[in-house]
């Protein structure tokens, strides 16, 4: 019931060509499940640096969590309870004032604790980094160390910034303070990006150290990959991912996301070690926390039975099937089974032997003529 065959005349005008199975030396991947997480850099909380109330930014509107901010744009302004002369307070304010003012002179020393530790830490990481890169040029030491000493030495930077910029908002508050009056702190977004948190509101009085908004940069996310260990010398590492939707096998859905160097992290309750890899997400496709599957690369060959990509058709229940050429002009349709698929071919696991020629050009067309749907 599934033979074709054509008269001359037909065989001519559908334009068939055929193609022989094969076997073909490939990389064997495995299927894993990942998860969308941040990069590291790319997500910035901001949180309450003394005691104060929340106000509208000037001559602005506090953004909603998902609306879309730029660095330096003006979230909300924070009006620090230092001055009660400004208003009447309550009982509890009175108290929050009277620990705020108290709190500021250590906040102040912490502060200065924390920038001298950073300037110390990004000079010893300079050090370390002009050491690796000396050893690399004497053909000694090794491009990762290189690396992690770059890592090191830009994590020291963004620490010191941050550290610089608080001690900042505290002088400014000191020196209010000796003023007789304090004036309300611009709270700007440090990224460019999506307001992901705010658990405030307008005219909430905030306590030191709660978190204000929070704000992603979701551009380009990473994926990481929880591997079994013992599984970890089987893969290439340096060779990029397939990432696909679960339920969603089509080629379309298919994105490729590159190796990254990120800080070693395993989970020894699973005896899994994580693999990071980077994504471009400036369509905004993928979600933090989201579940995909990865298909990686192994370092292990094996010889497999290709054909052509376009020589599968698929039935309405998701079956594959070929049309084998049993005759010059007959034809037989043929269930597969695929393993797995890349940009132009298909490896089979069932279903065809090595040598069995199918119809690539002209399959769809043959389906239809069998069925009785072809024009």
């Amino acid at each position: 019931l599934a033979e074709v065959e054509l008269t001359p005349k037909a065989f001519e005008r559908l334009g068939i060509t055929t193609v022989e199975a094969r076997k073909q030396d490939m990389s064997q991947v495995r299927r894993l499940g990942g998860e969308v997480t941040i990069p590291p850099g790319e997500s910035a909380i901001v949180v309450a640096p003394i005691t104060g109330t929340v106000q509208a930014p000037k001559d602005a509107v506090i953004p909603k969590p998902g609306s879309a901010v730029t660095k330096g744009q003006p979230v909300f302004q924070f009006l620090p309870l230092l001055s009660p002369e400004r208003f009447v307070p309550t009982p509890a304010e009175r108290a929050q004032i009277a620990n705020a003012q108290a709190s500021l002179i250590s906040l102040q020393m912490a502060a200065d604790g924390d920038v001298q530790q950073f300037v110390e830490q990004v000079t010893a990481a300079k050090i370390v980094l002009g050491r690796t890169e000396q050893l690399q040029r004497d053909r000694v030491g090794s491009e990762r160390a290189v690396d992690d000493a770059k890592a090191q030495l830009a994590i020291a930077d963004a620490g010191l910034k941050v550290a610089r910029e608080r001690k900042s908002v505290l002088d400014k508050l000191s020196s209010d303070i000796e003023k007789g009056s304090v004036d309300p702190i611009s709270f700007d977004s440090p990224i460019d990006g999506i307001v992901r948190n705010i658990p405030v509101t307008l005219g909430q009085t905030v306590a030191t150290g709660n978190i204000l908004f929070e704000v992603v940069n979701l551009e380009s996310i990473w994926i990481r990959v929880p591997v079994y260990v013992g599984l970890l010398d089987e893969l290439k590492l340096d060779e990029p991912a397939v990432i696909k939707f679960f339920g969603d096998d089509s080629q379309q859905s298919k994105f490729m996301a590159q190796p990254v160097k990120a800080p070693p992290a395993a989970d020894p309750m699973s005896s899994t070690a994580d693999l990071f890899y980077s994504i471009d997400n400036k369509s905004g496709r993928f979600r933090p926390g989201e579940r995909i599957s990865a298909t990686l690369t192994m370092s292990n060959n094996s010889e497999v039975l290709v054909i052509p990509l376009n020589a599968i058709l698929y039935d309405i229940y998701g079956n594959t099937w070929v049309y084998k050429k049993i005759d010059e002009l007959k034809f037989l349709r043929t269930r597969v089974l695929v393993q797995r698929t890349t940009d132009e071919v298909a490896v089979l696991k069932s279903g065809l032997s090595e040598g069995d020629e199918v119809v690539v050009d002209g399959a769809a067309e043959l389906f239809g003529t069998e069925f009785g749907t072809g024009k």
